[in-house]
């Protein structure tokens, strides 16, 4: 097993030294303020060839916001479009939170990135969450007549994120609303069980521990965790069979890898192709944490990169 990139366990001891822990049970706004505070200190700058535009998707589950990036780099060819659910848990995090993940996509994988601003749990059920993901996707999919969306298309996501773009990637395949040419899914969530083996190992983090996600996945389902639905968890769907193409990125030091693994195997099992990266010696969330660690933004780099390749390779 890799160790910690160093410069990330420093990150870690500087934060322990700096924040006293969360309460055991906190509230949605405790998470959401120390969200806020960790992504306003790790914050990037934006790439300056990257403009963003903000408008108002509504749907039957209500307005959801939503935020464009635009990468073109000037070429006469149209430039794909990534679908972007932003990670938290399903409870924290937003456009604001994310708008330097996304500009660095949109950056280097030559794309327009539209990062939905889905409603939040527990606020909003899951059911009406992942509704939301799945309207917004379908409009934005599905609006070419003001020509401002290009094909091929991918959904994307990182954490509870990605959940959300794989819900939205089977329900597209039965729905059959849309055509999406890739799910993007990094360090994803897929199912409420914690006793994997990266579980046990990365149990107390570093960063997203196994309470965590355990206060996580109350927030969105309540008592509904064991209800097989594919909403709940895409690992419980009926048939993989037929779902678009992925590339699955773990992070070696996250108690979430292991599912990440399984679902890359599950898909596979089912005949769809399947690219995997690892990136072994980070945890869970480094996507915003490229300001401290060389390996990280080298990695970011090389995540944003290939997306854009196989959404070209797609296209051909």
């Amino acid at each position: 097993m890799s160790a910690l990139d160093p410069d990330l366990a420093r990150y870690f001891a500087d934060l322990a030294e700096k924040f006293a822990p969360l309460p055991a049970d906190p509230t949605p706004l405790e998470r959401r303020a120390r969200y806020w505070t960790l992504c306003a200190l790790g914050k990037t700058a934006l790439p300056s060839t990257v403009t963003m535009n903000d408008v108002q998707l509504d749907l039957e589950a209500g307005r959801v916001p939503v935020r464009l990036f635009y990468g073109h780099d000037g070429s006469d060819e149209p430039v794909p479009t990534i679908i972007y659910f932003h990670g938290g848990g399903w409870v924290v995090g937003d456009a604001d939170t994310h708008t330097p993940t996304c500009a660095r996509l949109a950056h280097e994988a030559n794309a327009l990135v539209v990062s939905v601003d889905y409603p939040l749990a527990p606020e909003a059920n899951w059911r009406t969450l992942t509704d939301a993901c799945f309207q917004a996707a379908s409009a934005i999919a599905t609006d070419r007549n003001a020509q401002e969306f290009g094909a091929p298309i991918a959904l994307a996501g990182d954490s509870a994120g990605a959940h959300l773009a794989a819900v939205t990637a089977i329900r597209a395949r039965d729905e059959g609303n849309f055509h999406v040419a890739l799910q993007a899914l990094i360090y994803p969530t897929i199912e409420p069980t914690y006793g994997t083996e990266s579980y046990e190992t990365f149990a107390a983090g570093p960063g997203l521990t196994r309470a965590d996600m355990q206060w996580y996945w109350k927030q969105f389902v309540g008592d509904e965790h064991a209800v097989n639905d594919y909403r709940v968890a895409p690992s419980r769907a009926t048939s993989h069979s037929g779902l678009p193409p992925a590339y699955v990125i773990t992070a070696g030091r996250d108690p979430l890898r292991d599912e990440g693994v399984n679902y890359a195997n599950q898909l596979r099992a089912a005949n769809i192709e399947v690219t995997h990266d690892e990136h072994t010696s980070l945890p869970h969330g480094f996507l915003r944490m490229a300001k401290y660690s060389a390996a990280t933004d080298a990695a970011i780099n090389q995540i944003n990169t290939r997306i854009g390749q196989l959404l070209r390779a797609a296209r051909t």
